[in-house]
């Protein structure tokens, strides 16, 4: 049976993994810099100190990235980022009940996630040694 999705290229999937790190970068000075506005953005608990957490291992993750050129090395960082973006599905769930005043803002971030969920999970598979 067919892929839904198509698994992309390796070389689409280097390109794409590239993209990735620069995201995961990024992602990760927002949960560094500023946890407590991000976790009040969603309506997550008043105890935001665990995105500081989730912050290090983007940067591990984004560096990792950068690290690895080509191989399997850079596949291993990719499944590492699906794990994490397993993690941070479960920790915006909560924030998608109907008794939160911030609950647009929660369900567009999990949208988001998911998303990007998808593309690592295609880049990694692309990225896996096939033979």
């Amino acid at each position: 049976m067919a892929a839904l999705i198509p698994t992309p290229s390796r070389r689409d999937a280097e390109i794409a993994s590239t993209a990735l790190g620069w995201l995961t970068l990024a992602l990760a000075a927002v949960e560094l810099a500023a946890p407590g506005r991000l976790s009040r953005s969603l309506g997550l608990s008043a105890n935001h100190q665990f995105l500081k957490g989730f912050g290090a291992r983007e940067m591990a993750t984004g560096a990792g990235l950068f690290g690895w050129r080509r191989g399997r090395g850079r596949s291993l960082w990719i499944w590492a980022r699906v794990a994490g973006d397993a993690m941070d599905i479960a920790t915006i769930a909560p924030a998608l009940g109907r008794d939160n005043p911030k609950r647009k803002a929660a369900i567009a971030a999990f949208a988001v996630v998911v998303g990007v969920t998808l593309v690592d999970v295609l880049c990694a598979r692309a990225l896996d040694d096939r033979d």
